[in-house]
């Protein structure tokens, strides 16, 4: 066996065993989950390579997410379609609740598009991709009857948190439809609400509403994908959360025929029919939605040079990768996009209505003067007000619940906000304060000084353009941040997949 070798992405040796599983290579981490690529064994040499995803050591201990995390798996573990990524095993090893899921080679459908001119693909790959992971969901939203996990009475599974991040694609030009993590069984005897769950710029109306979703949630969720994925950008899109979530309430986007004037009017028709605000405008089912894509639906051909544009893209991020010195990153994780997908996260259900109440409410006084950083302060602010605590999909935000003295690097903060004001008193200037957030963890540098373990509240400056970078032993993320007089700017780095 060759010698373990040092993962230069987290400093990490590998590789290691976790029960019957060896770590090869660390693929990512996220909000509740780390990934490893790994090597299942079993009696007389059996061997599988795996994605293994190892619950964070922060909920190991949280008994409401144990239970609901052994619970989704059981589900997602019921689910066997050539388009959904299954989960092989899941149970816990000492103490660490693991799940372990097919491991595709490829690339996601996020990192396909960075690599792309315009952030967009031709509308024949664009047609099969929807055809095919249509074919997931008709799968995913009427299961086998047989399923019985904690009185689940066969109802539809749905998704929830369908995003680029979430379509594989091998090299082979296979369609995959992954993480079934925060999957929600809809059973026909339960009417409760489901909490909001996923990203809010591919989220429909009454997901962000908290109100009773069905497949249809999902359909609109695979739109916003195939939306952006012909029209080289998100439908709802609008520069910060509360207006995305306005524009996602009143169905407001721009034509996609007009952003893809070369593709097919109808197959524009269809997408822009999966993302009404009205969700019965929409296809009744994924069933519907299948017979509306089949004429477009390219000759396999196009699937194999779909496969070879993979291939290309995932070749030029391994060497990327490497140039910089980082371990590549497998494609089910691929790495934190420089633009970023918000994490997924949970809300109670029915708070969310009024969060977004609140922001209709505040949205013409909110959204226009707001820049993007400091836009998302206001709808995690807004959550926190109207609920009283959010589980945003990583341990930064619970560590702001905690108590500011307890944060990292408070007493340097402190002394540095009374030196910024001494230094700008006699100048007759405000000093500007700084929150830098990390999911969902890590370390900050402002100009290239270290500043500690996130989350940094509340940092006096004096004004000014910094760079800010967030990280693990290295800066991964860099941002340049300008802070005005008086101002408060908020910073967030989402670090997971």
């Amino acid at each position: 066996m060759s010698e373990p070798k040092r993962d230069s992405s987290t400093g990490e040796v590998l590789p290691r065993d976790v029960g019957q599983y060896r770590l090869i290579r660390r693929l990512g981490v996220g909000g509740m989950a780390e990934t490893y690529e790994a090597i299942r064994r079993g009696p007389s040499g059996f061997a599988q390579r795996v994605c293994l995803k190892l619950v964070l050591p922060f909920l190991r201990d949280d008994e409401e997410f144990v239970r609901l995390f052994e619970r989704e798996a059981k589900l997602a573990a019921k689910l066997r379609h050539r388009n959904i990524v299954g989960v092989i095993d899941f149970g816990d090893i000492d103490g660490t609740y693991y799940m372990a899921l097919e491991l595709v080679d490829g690339i996601d459908l996020q990192g396909l598009l960075a690599d792309q001119q315009g952030k967009r693909l031709l509308h024949e790959y664009v047609a099969l991709i929807g055809h095919e992971l249509a074919l997931a969901l008709e799968h995913a939203h009427n299961p086998p009857r047989a399923i019985d996990v904690d009185g689940f009475d066969g109802g539809a599974i749905l998704h929830r948190d369908i995003s680029p991040s979430n379509v594989l694609i091998s090299r082979q030009g296979e369609i995959f439809l992954a993480d079934f993590g925060v999957a929600k069984a809809v059973s026909s005897a339960s009417h409760k609400p489901s909490a909001v769950k996923g990203k809010i710029p591919y989220m429909p109306p009454e997901q962000l509403r908290a109100r009773k979703c069905d497949g249809r949630a999902d359909l609109f969720s695979l739109g916003v994908v195939l939306f952006e994925a012909l029209g080289g950008e998100r439908p709802f899109e609008a520069g910060n959360d509360p207006a995305t979530i306005i524009r996602i309430l009143n169905g407001e986007h721009p034509s996609l025929r007009g952003l893809a004037p070369s593709a097919p009017a109808g197959l524009c028709t269809v997408i822009e029919r999966l993302i009404e605000a009205d969700i019965d405008a929409r296809p009744k089912g994924a069933a519907e939605l299948i017979e509306l894509l089949d004429e477009f639906v390219p000759p396999p051909r196009t699937q194999r040079n779909l496969g070879k544009l993979v291939a290309k893209a995932r070749h030029e991020h391994v060497a990327e990768s490497e140039a910089l010195g980082e371990a590549p990153t497998e494609p089910s994780q691929p790495p934190a996009s420089k633009q970023g997908e918000q994490a997924s996260g949970i809300v109670v259900a029915g708070a969310a209505e009024k969060a977004i109440q609140q922001v209709e409410e505040g949205s013409k006084a909110q959204v226009a003067p707001t820049t993007r950083r400091s836009s998302r302060a206001i709808i995690v602010v807004g959550l926190l007000l109207a609920i009283g605590g959010v589980v945003a999909g990583g341990i930064a935000l619970l560590a702001l619940g905690r108590s500011e003295e307890s944060l990292p690097g408070h007493g340097r903060q402190t002394s540095e906000k009374a030196e910024a004001n001494r230094d700008l008193e006699p100048l007759g200037v405000q000093p500007a304060t700084l929150t830098v957030i990390v999911r969902p963890w890590g370390d900050v540098w402002i100009d290239g000084e270290p500043r500690g373990r996130a989350p940094i509240e509340n940092l006096a400056l004096k004004p000014g353009t910094y760079r800010v970078a967030a990280s693990g032993p290295a800066p991964w993320l860099v941002r340049t941040v300008d802070l005005r007089p008086g101002r408060h700017e908020i910073v967030e780095f989402d670090l997971g997949d």
